[in-house]
């Protein structure tokens, strides 16, 4: 009880000294104004501001192989000290080290294996996080309160769930408490019934309660959560009729058993009120780390806006542009699309060579496996972008997170290709039941978290409804100027950095000629980044003798260097075409087919059509492969892809599909 009480005691003090100081800055000479109560979402992202300025971060990545070693490494974070830790992977890892640009980037040997036994392993996180925020400490309250910053954010996780790594991180780096949920629930693309709802509801609130600190109103201690789990997105609570939405005209009436956001459902007392708002985290161990970290490390220097919408009410509402010049004027460097600017060709056009922004707000409308452009022009999830860094994504849309953990839907797409914050509908919300951007970019600026900012929090939308989040609902759309995060040198630890042992390896190839120690170098300048050295490695590496491991190394930086010339030649002689490869491949070329006349470029993209349903991308290129390849050749293409449907499993009907083709 004392520790609750000497935690709450400490609860405004970060936040009433910056609110003090930003009304003093604003204030206009000689202007006196009467203190006004800060709104509870602006006091929470001051409260997260006031901690990330508190904590230097080191101007470095550490990359670890397993669990247990990335546990290890965060306990080793100090009050004076914390740095990105990412379980090395060859996709999440890179992007992020791309966008962080760290001055050394180093890899740890593993320390050993994660307990099998789930209360050890509770254990485990739990402590890790405590050192993390304070060392020695018993606990996180213990942590928090020897830091004098107490919790805003539960997190509610199962250690056995491959996102307890996002847990743990965001525990640490959030000074949040972990409550261990042990319940089945299902997978993310499951509805969720009524009984199941109350059962993750009441587990929730048994979070909350746990801290022993205020957390039933907004604006008290307890304001936000994060489920690191598996549970489904969409639920049908049996809620009062208060508390419900209920549209009786129109194209989308609401009908019984139609869902809604499981997420937006969550954090609210009987009657729907909310006591906190949040999000979820899914996935591997290394895209869960690598979307906390995000969360916490994670530049924001940019914003992109796509805008699809004709003019007129209600829609010019939704204009990005004013959205863009409220981002501008906080710091962020804004590029906006819209209209006639926002065609299905010209998005295409955009794809090529991946999205290098911090931020996307794209409006859009469609299902969970398209999204409308301007002009009537239907793109598919493969023109989801690749991302060349962390990005954070508003998608104004119907049914993106529909089936969010299906790579094949189109905000399944987005997450992963490194959204680590994102915010959509799991089913028709309607167009109120998302915020205009130019609120959602005033918002941010306020500062409210960038996923909350999103949120509809007045009006008939504000009760249980569709829209959902992806994410560290903590996370702030800020630059790092703005928020005041001081980067510090690295230590002289004499630990190897990737540079230092790429170098070596490119040292062993010159003078042994050893191109397995070629394939090593290109494999740590891609981590850390260096496209032209990449680029440079890969002349030489695609004449030896491992051409074919080389190449799957080379993809990104050819890619993102536009390079169509040597692009395709990597692609061929690549022993690894995986989706991301094909994406890029295709992302490259589709914008090109109407004049594209080499046949061997025509034959790999309808060799190796995206996703899975290869007649998508088969019906884009037919009239390509057609005047090309010839009616023969276009055959033999079709001919492969029914081979690959039938070893991967593909129906007879999917199959038929493709014979529909001829």
């Amino acid at each position: 009880m004392l520790r609750s009480l000497a935690l709450a005691a400490a609860l405004s003090l970060p936040s009433i000294a910056w609110a003090h100081a930003q009304a003093a800055a604003n204030q206009a000479p000689g202007q006196t104004t009467e203190q006004q109560p800060v709104p509870w979402p602006i006091q929470l992202g001051i409260r997260t501001m006031a901690l990330e300025r508190s904590w230097p971060v080191v101007d470095q990545v550490v990359l670890v192989p397993d669990g247990r070693t990335y546990l290890d490494e965060i306990a080793k974070w100090s009050a004076g000290a914390r740095w990105p830790v990412l379980i090395e992977d060859e996709r999440y890892a890179p992007l992020f080290v791309r966008g962080f640009a760290p001055k050394r980037v180093i890899r740890r040997a593993s320390v050993g294996a994660m307990p099998t036994d789930r209360a050890e392993r509770e254990q485990l996180i739990t402590a890790s996080a405590a050192d993390a925020i304070a060392d020695g400490s018993a606990d996180i309250i213990d942590a928090c309160l020897k830091r004098q910053v107490p919790p805003s954010m539960v997190v509610l996780a199962d250690a056995n769930d491959p996102a307890w790594t996002a847990a743990a991180a965001l525990a640490a780096g959030r000074c949040a408490t972990i409550h261990f949920s042990r319940e089945s629930y299902g997978v993310p693309s499951a509805t969720l019934g009524d009984e199941g709802f109350r059962k993750l509801s009441a587990e929730l609130e048994l979070a909350a309660e746990r801290t022993s600190l205020p957390w039933k109103g907004l604006g008290d201690a307890i304001d936000a959560f994060v489920v690191c789990r598996d549970i489904p997105w969409k639920a049908t609570p049996d809620l009062p009729p208060g508390s419900r939405i209920e549209i009786t005209a129109g194209p989308f009436p609401t009908k019984p058993g139609q869902p809604i956001s499981t997420l937006d459902a969550l954090g609210r007392h009987s009657d729907g009120a909310w006591w906190a708002m949040g999000a979820g985290i899914f996935g591997s161990e290394a895209r869960c780390a690598y979307v906390a970290m995000s969360s916490l490390f994670a530049t924001r220097e940019s914003a992109w806006l796509v805008h699809t919408y004709d003019g007129g009410d209600p829609w010019q509402k939704y204009d990005a542009v004013p959205a863009a010049d409220e981002l501008a004027k906080q710091g962020l460097v804004t590029q906006t699309w819209t209209r006639d600017r926002a065609t299905l060709d010209a998005w295409r056009l955009l794809l090529m060579g991946g999205f290098g922004c911090d931020a996307l707000f794209v409006n859009s409308h469609g299902v969970s496996t398209q999204f409308g452009m301007h002009g009537g022009g239907t793109a598919n999830v493969g023109d989801v972008p690749v991302f060349d860094r962390p990005t954070m994504v508003h998608f104004l849309h119907s049914f993106s997170l529909e089936n969010p953990n299906v790579d094949d839907s189109v905000g399944g797409r987005f997450i992963e290709q490194g959204a680590y914050a994102y915010f959509g509908s799991v089913y028709e919300p309607l167009l109120p039941a998302f915020v205009p951007p130019q609120l959602l970019a005033a918002r941010c600026g306020a500062p409210i978290p960038f996923l909350l900012s999103a949120r509809t929090m007045e009006g008939a939308m504000a009760r249980p409804w569709r829209t959902a989040a992806y994410g560290d609902p903590l996370t702030l759309l800020a630059t790092p100027a703005r928020i005041g995060v001081v980067r510090t040198a690295p230590p002289d630890d004499g630990a190897e950095n990737l540079r230092v042992r790429a170098a070596a390896q490119l040292a062993r190839f010159r003078d042994a000629g050893d191109a397995a120690a070629l394939v090593e170098a290109m494999r740590d300048l891609e981590y850390l980044g260096d496209d032209k050295a990449v680029a440079q490695a890969w002349d030489l590496a695609s004449a030896s003798d491992r051409a074919a491991d080389a190449a799957p190394f080379a993809l990104g930086a050819l890619f993102r260097a536009r390079d169509i010339e040597r692009y395709p030649i990597a692609f061929a002689k690549s022993a690894r075409k995986d989706r991301l490869a094909r994406e890029m491949l295709w992302h490259l070329y589709l914008p090109r087919l109407a004049t594209l006349d080499d046949k061997r470029i025509v034959a790999l993209l309808g060799r190796y059509p995206r996703g899975r349903d290869p007649k998508i991308d088969l019906e884009l290129i037919k009239p390509t492969a057609v005047r090309t390849l010839g009616a023969a050749g276009w055959s033999q293409l079709l001919d492969a892809a029914a081979r690959d449907a039938a070893a991967n499993g593909a129906s007879k009907a999917a199959i038929d599909r493709l014979d529909a083709l001829r």
